[in-house]
């Protein structure tokens, strides 16, 4: 053992000039050295030649065969402190915690004193000369007297690579500069072409330097050395090669952005992209950047100034060629893998809880939608556009990533140039083009998104098959819902290009025999689907008001264009081209009231003659009241009474649309008048008033949503297939909120009654309507429908026959397994009012007697609900009621031979088909 105390002694009697950084060399320097080697000779008895060969035999270093001349200060200076550093570092166990072997506070200062002082002098002043070029290294003299022997830079290397291992060491950054200079001197050795065993040590102290210190710090050594004025291209080389391994390390991206964190973000991001982005990097190394900045980016989603610098680069690295965007849309893919392409499909599995949703649907907001210059191209979100509708409609809507999804489809949508790319994308979208080259990224059939009834939580889970192709129907509520009324205008028109295209398609002069119903299936899809599921979106954005001021204000050019060619096409079915003229006739009312200049315009004139020959061929009254108006407007011959008429109208419309209860019913009363008197403004105007129903049945007041009632009643009069199946179709919304749905239920019921038995027209869409409520998870909403199916198969009596199967279907279920009191309630009264609407009970003797039984145990089960029991009850009696009809009826031969049947009934029943008066 050494005495440590005297080397601390040592230590503190020595001057040391260069351990403060920035300190600068004077005229003094070589005096204040020489007198710090008289005191270490004093302390250390050994000589500088015996010291030296201690140090190669310690370090591992081989000497040169050229001695080193002790005589020379710089040398003798760095052999010494060399020896003095290395003795305490072998003898001193610094990573201990024992009593004896803690060391002071002073004397720990004492040791990083000498550290520092050393790399000045065996590090700092041994760099290759190009990099005193650089104003970091303007400490040291440029004549070259502080210059050393070539040996001693090994043995510096090798002594600080073991000195940095002491943590206590690198206490408030005190070895930063120590470790810049030796990260500088190796890289500097590795110029000179040093043997294999001196490139193996080199390599260990590069090693050492980038797994044991801060990654931020070696990169930020690097490109401060890159940043020398005029290197030499071997330095250069070096220095890059350097930049590249280390960034293609692990969490080398990470540590880049660590180290060049600066106040300003966007500066910050543009000169890492720069750095990271650069087309002489090989290909693999571009495509491990671009896996490891994405995994990054997971990692940082809140982190947005560090998520600038990640999306920018990976956008820089996805323009370089098409290798990268081609591993960048792989990877993107598999972070949706899950929901596409689920590795297991038991029933029932959870595949994703909603924080590994929403983390998704965060990363990608960021990477997409972070600004508008550092986000990757919206293009890649094309393959998606499924799946994120998907998403959109089965979330519920108080889920705030509905907002972020929205934004996802919003910023794809609105990047797509309007002549070409958004008519292509949408027709693909609404015709589920999978024959595209680039494929869809849509949910799996097999998954669904599950909302927890006792909570807000989300699941998205493996269920039965449920192949649903009308995700696009969400389209029109996303685009009304935002705020961005520019897209909303753009996607409309192009929706409306589209149809236009559609109805002007040529059809094929001769069709294929079909011969299966998966062929008649196919032919559907391509003949209709496109064309139903555009006008059902078109339908819907008509409606939207600021949509039309848009239109008039920036868009009535291109709109008017698509008018004329939508007047001058001949399709059939005639309805479908009425549909369409009328309510984009209605739009264009609405534009060419607010506008006195589009009145005016070149247009108008070629306009107002396709008006003329329409009024003249068509024969629906509807269209023909839309095309006064707008004739009149054309013709400057707008007369007084109609325009007050008008004004009326667009009076009552204010009021409906007016917040306060009271001020909006009196605006539906307004109409109701004025529908009741068959005004033709106003009957001209049916399909606004649908839309301005609609949207006021939402209204929370139940004076309001009653009187509203009323005003469905009173247009089922003008538009009865238009108002029952717009209606149906709100009533099967899922999206919508449950008390909603049960007002539209209502509605339709009113209406229903309104047209009376003559409704049997509509008996498909009312039936499929409330049949398909009756299946519904939700209790008062199933319970609703059953209730409204009675009233239903009380107004239709015998013309439900051909639902009869499925109705005793969903009553056995629901009777037998449900649990909700009111909808086994509503179950029994359906039944009793399907027994009181049969005409002959001999087309039903099969189902009569399993029906009379249930009825039977119902009414005479004591324990069970009162209502069930009177259900029943009312049953019996409509069942006896026609089975004494009947009896009536019959011939007297039958009426024999139907009383001998009725005595026996407690004998054992004859094989073969049982008759309908055995009810017992």
């Amino acid at each position: 053992m050494i005495n440590i105390p005297k080397y601390f002694a040592l230590l503190d009697e020595l001057n040391f000039e260069h351990a403060a950084p920035g300190k600068g060399q004077d005229s003094e320097a070589l005096t204040r050295l020489q007198g710090n080697l008289i005191i270490l000779a004093k302390y250390v008895q050994l000589d500088v030649s015996q010291q030296l060969q201690e140090l190669y035999k310690d370090l591992n270093v081989q000497a040169e065969s050229v001695p080193i001349d002790v005589e020379n200060c710089i040398n003798c200076y760095i052999i010494r402190l060399l020896h003095v550093l290395h003795t305490l570092s072998r003898n001193i166990n610094f990573d201990s915690d024992a009593k004896e072997d803690l060391i002071s506070v002073a004397h720990l200062r004492l040791c990083m004193r000498a550290t520092q002082e050393l790399g000045y002098y065996a590090l700092r002043a041994q760099l290759h000369e190009n990099f005193y070029k650089s104003p970091v290294f303007k400490d040291v003299p440029s004549n070259g007297q502080l210059n050393c022997d070539p040996s001693l830079i090994w043995l510096s290397v090798q002594l600080f690579t073991r000195l940095l291992g002491i943590r206590q060491l690198h206490i408030a950054n005190a070895m930063e500069l120590v470790q810049r200079d030796l990260l500088a001197v190796v890289i500097s050795l590795r110029v000179r072409q040093p043997t294999s065993a001196q490139l193996a040590q080199l390599d260990a102290a590069l090693a050492y330097l980038w797994h044991n210190e801060s990654k931020a710090d070696y990169f930020r050594h690097v490109l401060l050395l890159k940043a020398t004025p005029q290197l030499c291209p071997g330095l250069a080389k070096e220095l890059h090669q350097q930049l590249l391994s280390k960034l293609g390390a692990a969490h080398g991206f990470a540590s880049l952005l660590a180290a060049l964190q600066t106040p300003n973000a966007t500066r910050n991001a543009e000169i890492v992209a720069k750095i990271v982005a650069q087309r002489g990097y090989s290909p693999r190394l571009q495509q491990r950047l671009i896996g490891q900045i994405l995994d990054f980016c997971r990692l940082q989603v809140a982190q947005q100034h560090s998520l600038l610098a990640g999306v920018l680069s990976l956008r820089r690295l996805c323009e370089l060629n098409a290798a990268n965007r081609e591993c960048l849309e792989r990877l993107l893919g598999q972070h949706w893998q899950p929901l596409t392409a689920p590795a297991d499909l038991l029933n029932g599995l959870i595949v994703w809880d909603q924080a590994q949703l929403c983390d998704c649907l965060r990363l990608w907001q960021q990477l997409f939608c972070l600004s508008s210059v550092a986000c990757l191209p919206s293009v890649l979100l094309v393959p998606y556009m499924p799946l994120l509708l998907q998403l959109y409609k089965q979330l519920p809507p108080t889920l705030p990533e509905r907002k972020t999804l929205a934004a996802l489809i919003s910023r794809c949508l609105d990047n797509r140039e309007l002549k070409q790319e958004l008519p292509a994308l949408l027709q693909r979208l609404f015709s589920w083009d999978i024959s595209h080259p680039s494929p869809w990224q849509a949910l799996h059939p097999r998954l669904i998104v599950k909302h927890a009834t006792d909570s807000d939580l989300i699941t998205v889970q493996v269920a039965q098959e449920q192949k649903e192709h009308n995700y696009c129907r969400a389209l029109p509520a996303l685009l009304m819902a935002g705020s961005d009324q520019a897209l909303t205008t753009k996607v409309f028109l192009a929706l409306l290009g589209l149809m236009v295209q559609q109805l002007a398609a040529s059809e094929p002069t001769s069709i294929e025999l079909l011969s299966t119903e998966t062929e008649l299936a196919q032919f559907l899809q391509l003949k209709y689907q496109l064309k139903l599921e555009l006008l059902v979106v078109l339908e819907q954005l008509v409606w939207h008001e600021p949509l039309k001021a848009q239109l008039a204000a920036t868009q009535s050019k291109p709109f008017m264009e698509l008018v004329l060619l939508l007047l001058d096409i001949k399709v059939q079915p005639a309805q479908l081209a009425e549909q369409m003229q009328l309510l984009i006739l209605l739009l264009l009312q609405e534009l060419l009231e607010r506008s006195e200049q589009l009145q005016l315009a070149d247009g108008a004139r070629r306009l107002q003659q396709s008006l003329e020959q329409l009024a003249k061929h068509t024969e629906n009254p509807l269209l023909k009241n839309a095309l006064q108006p707008l004739l009149e407007l054309l013709g400057g011959e707008r007369q007084p009474s109609r325009a007050s008429t008008l004004t009326s109208f667009q009076r009552a419309r204010e009021l409906i649309e007016d917040q306060q209860p009271h001020l909006q019913v009196y605006g539906i009363q307004l109409m109701l008048d004025a529908l009741r008197r068959k005004d033709p403004a106003f009957i001209s105007q049916s399909h606004r008033i649908i839309a301005l129903a609609l949207r006021t049945l939402k209204h929370r007041e139940s004076y309001t949503f009653l009187n509203c009632v009323r005003l469905f009643v009173a247009l089922v009069h003008i538009m009865e297939s238009q108002v029952l199946e717009m209606l149906s179709d709100e009533y099967l919304s899922e999206t919508a909120d449950l008390d909603y749905r049960l007002v539209v239920g209502e509605a339709i019921l009113k209406a229903a009654q309104e047209v009376g038995p003559l409704c049997y027209r509509y008996k498909a869409v009312l039936f499929n309507c409330f049949l398909h409520g009756a299946r519904s998870d939700l209790d008062e909403f199933r319970s609703s429908a059953y209730a409204n199916l009675a009233q239903l198969c009380r107004l239709l009596a015998n013309h439900v026959h051909s639902f009869f199967q499925e109705l005793l279907h969903l009553i056995n279920a629901e009777l037998s397994s449900g649990r909700y009191l009111p909808a086994k309630r509503g179950a029994l009264l359906v039944l009793a009012e399907l027994l009181a609407g049969m005409d002959s009970l001999l087309d039903y003797q099969d189902m009569l007697l399993p029906i009379y039984r249930l009825l039977r145990a119902i009414e005479a089960n004591e324990s069970c609900d009162p209502q069930m029991r009177q259900h029943a009850a009312n049953g019996l009696k409509i069942l006896n009621e026609k089975c004494r009809e009947l009896l009536k009826t019959a011939s007297p031969a039958n009426q024999l031979h139907r009383e001998i049947q009725v005595l026996g009934i407690k004998e054992p029943s004859a094989s073969g088909k049982r008759h309908i008066l055995e009810l017992n």
